[in-house]
């Protein structure tokens, strides 16, 4: 089955409910409590407002009439501040055809009459959050395609220039045309790197998310780094498995392997971590030690390197993000989180 790139988060949304009937309110709350998410419950506007300044809120599900803050004026706010998220709203009272193009202009994305039933706010909600789904995923591949245009035009550019400048000066100065001709091999593989990442986001569309045993991966990497195997380590994780886009994590591990191979001479180990509700997949290399800022700047910065870009990107893709910290002894981790099976 074909999930949505940035569904992961639709999979157990955090989803705010609002009403001042206690009564109304527990019901919403029994009703969404049988499925897989997060819920957290207000009485008022004001108190719906601290929610989620203080919470990554997914979806609002809201009354009305509020003391105070009414529903319809919260909608409003959320939206003025850049909420994105479903915002559904329900009434008992106003039900006439102007209160409803009222709603839907302060921002509302559905409108529910009481008494709600329970099977169609499922529907509604479930339907909402498809939708917002669906524009992340547009948002996502629109500001993808942006950077690697970028990027194709800064990191080939610039190499570009350098070495049109080294062929202007080779005859003038006796420049040697052994470090010309590496520039050039540096270059060639830099375009075919980006090449390939373009190849690649240009086709994808959609994640096939699945439940894979991890064991296969890492057998899978081990084999692409065979000829490494003196220096490259696996510790743990033959034993889990995940659910999240197989090739997409393969093609992030080799990005990060090759970086750590690459660019220190130690040893480098991939370790399997598991949490209580997650994985924390970590490259660990004993190359020299980076400071916390170095490493800070390499994970938050644009322009750090074509890999970790390319990591950036696809890991945006499976709703996780790219850390990194130095190592108590010698050297440095990259990792990121994802959801265990």
């Amino acid at each position: 089955m074909k999930y949505d790139i940035n569904n992961l988060f639709i999979k157990s949304p955090q989803i705010l409910i609002i009403d001042d009937s206690p009564e109304d309110l527990e019901q919403v709350v029994a009703w969404l409590g049988q499925r897989p998410c997060q819920l957290y419950q207000a009485r008022t506007g004001e108190q719906a407002q601290k929610v989620l300044s203080n919470n990554p809120i997914d979806a609002v599900v809201t009354d009305w009439h509020l003391p105070g803050l009414s529903g319809l004026d919260l909608i409003a706010k959320l939206r003025e501040g850049g909420f994105r998220g479903p915002l559904l709203m329900c009434t008992g009272v106003m039900l006439s055809a102007a209160h409803l193009k009222q709603a839907f202009d302060a921002g509302a994305d559905d409108y529910l009459r009481k008494p709600l039933n329970g099977t169609e706010l499922y529907a509604r909600l479930d339907s909402a959050l498809q939708l917002y789904a669906q524009r992340q995923v547009i948002s996502n591949i629109n500001q993808s395609q942006a950077r690697f245009i970028q990027l194709l035009s800064t990191q080939i550019g610039t190499h570009l220039s350098v070495l049109n400048q080294r062929v202007s000066l080779l005859g003038n100065k006796n420049e040697n045309a052994s470090e010309l001709r590496t520039k050039q091999l540096e270059l060639t593989q830099q375009f075919k790197k980006l090449m390939d990442w373009g190849r690649y986001r240009q086709s994808l569309q959609y994640v096939q998310l699945q439940h894979f045993p991890l064991k296969h991966l890492l057998q899978s990497l081990e084999q692409h780094f065979a000829s490494l195997s003196h220096r490259l380590f696996f510790r743990g994780g033959s034993k889990l498995s995940m659910y999240t886009e197989p090739d997409i994590l393969k093609r992030v591990l080799l990005q990060l392997l090759d970086n750590a191979l690459s660019y220190t001479t130690g040893p480098v180990t991939l370790k399997i971590v598991p949490k209580e509700q997650t994985v924390q997949i970590r490259v660990e290399d004993q190359g020299d030690t980076l400071t916390e800022g170095d490493l800070a700047r390499l994970v938050e910065e644009k322009n750090t390197g074509l890999g970790l870009e390319i990591c950036h990107d696809l890991l945006s893709l499976l709703g996780t993000t790219l850390q990194a910290k130095a190592l108590r002894k010698q050297g440095s981790v990259f990792f990121f989180d994802l959801v265990q099976v």
